[in-house]
């Protein structure tokens, strides 16, 4: 399967992310930065990012992302400038071979990607791509890191019963529920990123992400918000395919971008929540979409809940307490209209 795909200019969020995280990019002066999972969604605005970094620091960055089909992604994404500034590497990140590159900085993001989860992914292999991976990227890379970034996820805290998800909740997936293999994983790598922090000397950010909006999000898996934005698109009335009662919520992902980079620039050893904290049930999201669309734009809820693989969480949503405590001056600057207006206007 090809997902549908259109092409954004980021320009000026990522120029307004930059702006915002609080970070001094003299730091990354000099430094080689590792990315892994660099292809997927996260993954293009921060290579987007690291990129306009780079250009500012006069080219005195080295970036470097693992892939497993350079030459896929870089077709692609044509019109980009991962070409010039952004080396890849081919391979697999259970398999691949670091040889003499000696990164000081680990942006580590790799997992089975979306559209394998949509298509079925063996449970299993989510699990083993999260451990088996995580062990290869930081057994290689750990004796020359200074600092490392992992991308975890909100669904480690399992179907908590709870209104908003916390830090400190001691809540934990099913380990006799098959569809809590990527929760596992994550947890797995959590352990790991820790466990070879102590060995290696490395500091480190673990984020817990929720769910986000924003340009290049897929929008024909199984995400809902990118399956409305392309019933917009594709002039269809906007379908919900569930009950719509699930509350989740929304962070921007050029937002989400610039607490990810000030993670990775001031880590505190330590697991935060990356996410929003205003809740939408799906039924409203689509009227929201529908609403801001230019077409008189209906929308259809249908009965059946569609089956991902995953447990079916009612409500997912962050506290974000904890990091906005931590780190000040991060924020939730985007509104959630915004994103929809972006997602609906992709450049021909």
């Amino acid at each position: 399967m090809t997902p549908r795909h259109f092409k954004y200019d980021l320009d000026v969020d990522v120029d307004l992310l930059l702006s915002r995280c609080g970070v001094d990019m003299e730091i990354f002066r000099g430094k080689t930065v590792f990315i892994t999972g660099g292809t997927g969604f996260f993954g293009v605005w921060m290579l987007s990012a690291l990129v306009a970094i780079k250009i500012r620091l006069d080219l005195n960055v080295r970036i470097v992302a693992l892939s497993r089909n350079p030459q896929k992604f870089l077709a692609r994404h044509s019109w980009s400038d991962f070409g010039l500034y952004v080396e890849f590497m081919m391979g697999d990140i259970r398999t691949f071979f670091l040889g003499d590159l000696k990164p000081n900085c680990l942006i580590h993001m790799a997992t089975t990607n979306a559209d394998e989860t949509f298509a079925g992914e063996d449970q299993l292999n989510k699990l083993e791509t999260l451990y088996q991976g995580t062990k290869n990227v930081l057994e290689q890379c750990g004796p020359t890191l200074e600092k490392v970034l992992f991308t975890s996820s909100g669904v480690a805290y399992g179907n908590s019963k709870s209104a908003m998800l916390s830090e400190s909740d001691n809540t934990a997936p099913e380990t006799g529920d098959i569809g809590s293999a990527l929760a596992l994983g994550k947890m797995t790598a959590e352990y790991l990123v820790a466990y070879y922090a102590k060995k290696f000397g490395y500091a480190y950010s673990m984020a817990r992400c929720f769910a986000f909006s924003g340009q290049y999000l897929p929008l024909d898996i199984h995400y809902a918000f990118g399956n409305f934005i392309m019933d917009v698109l594709e002039g269809r009335e906007v379908l919900v395919r569930g009950d719509g009662l699930e509350l989740r919520s929304y962070l921007y992902v050029g937002d989400a971008v610039a607490w990810l980079l000030r993670l990775l620039a001031e880590p505190a050893d330590d697991m935060y929540n990356v996410g929003s904290e205003v809740p939408i049930s799906i039924a409203d999201l689509a009227l929201r979409v529908a609403g801001r669309s230019k077409r008189n734009t209906g929308i259809v809820v249908l009965s059946e809940n569609q089956d991902t693989g995953n447990f079916r969480r009612m409500s997912y949503i962050p506290s974000t307490r904890k990091i906005t405590q931590a780190y000040p001056f991060l924020r939730e600057w985007t509104s959630l209209d915004y994103a929809i207006d972006r997602m609906l206007d992709p450049l021909p």
